[in-house]
């Protein structure tokens, strides 16, 4: 009964254990955001809940390794980060994909995303908002349920039966009173996404707010997916629709060229 008891105590304590000082070192990093390029001290340690004479020690060896840099009286992210995200593959989709993207927004004057998906979450890589927008929302690095967002659903009407089911598997969160978690109504979805070629979500992430999405397949594979943001309470508009499955084709018609062009280690799976 004791050696149970000690085996319950260890594991207590494992659950229980501080966090590493990596762990620590990224919660001072993930304190920057697209709002907050610019912290002092007192702002990280309050945003991180970290002491301050443990994030002044974090933020100087992170200066020392060119990952924080100092800025008048704070601190910015420094070069070597962006230097680090450039050498993540799907950067080099990002890259083909923002002249689209840009042409998209300005054509339709609303906000628009490129984002990927990762495990049961969609991620935003590029964001290009619209310029009345009063809150951006999906900000660089937003991460959204796959199952609620258009750009998750475009992605998943692709993605490979079991691979599918996994991620249905779960619980389905909602985030608001209009959000679909049941996983037959999002099958039959995704059905006719694959029929449509373009995925619309209405209120299902933020209430007064929609988005129209298209997926961008490499080799029949869905490695990313654009959308257009709109009022939902205005009717879709075909145009959008089809201005989004075209500038989704755009993308992936040349994220092949660059791959045929010597790049093919970013994407590296079998036709």
């Amino acid at each position: 009964m004791m050696h149970m008891a000690d085996d319950k105590n260890e594991v207590g304590g494992a659950q229980s254990a501080p966090p590493s000082i990596l762990a620590k070192a990224f919660l001072v990093i993930g304190a920057f955001n697209e709002r907050d390029r610019v912290l002092t001290l007192t702002q990280i340690s309050r945003k991180t809940g970290l002491p301050k004479s443990t994030v002044h020690r974090l933020l100087q060896r992170l200066g020392e390794l060119d990952v924080i840099e100092e800025h008048g009286a704070g601190y910015r992210l420094g070069i070597r980060l962006l230097q680090l995200v450039s050498s993540m593959p799907v950067d080099g989709m990002r890259e083909v994909a923002l002249p689209h993207l840009a042409q998209l927004q300005a054509w339709s004057k609303e906000s628009v995303h490129f984002g990927v998906l990762r495990g049961n979450e969609v991620v935003v890589l590029q964001a290009l908002f619209a310029v009345d927008h009063a809150r951006p929302i999906g900000e660089v690095g937003t991460r959204i349920p796959a199952h609620l967002s258009a750009m998750g659903r475009a992605m998943m009407a692709y993605i490979p039966e079991d691979e599918l089911t996994e991620l249905l598997a779960g619980t389905l969160v909602g985030l608001t009173p209009k959000s679909v978690t049941d996983p037959m109504q999002i099958q039959d979805e995704l059905k006719r996404i694959r029929v449509a070629g373009a995925a619309v979500q209405k209120d299902g992430v933020v209430l007064g707010l929609g988005n129209i999405a298209a997926p961008v397949l490499i080799k029949g594979r869905p490695m990313g997916a654009i959308a257009v943001q709109f009022d939902s309470s205005k009717q879709v508009s075909e145009s959008v629709i089809n201005a989004v499955k075209l500038t989704a084709h755009r993308i992936s018609r040349d994220t092949t060229q660059m791959l045929s062009q010597g790049r093919a280690d970013l994407f590296p799976f079998d036709d």
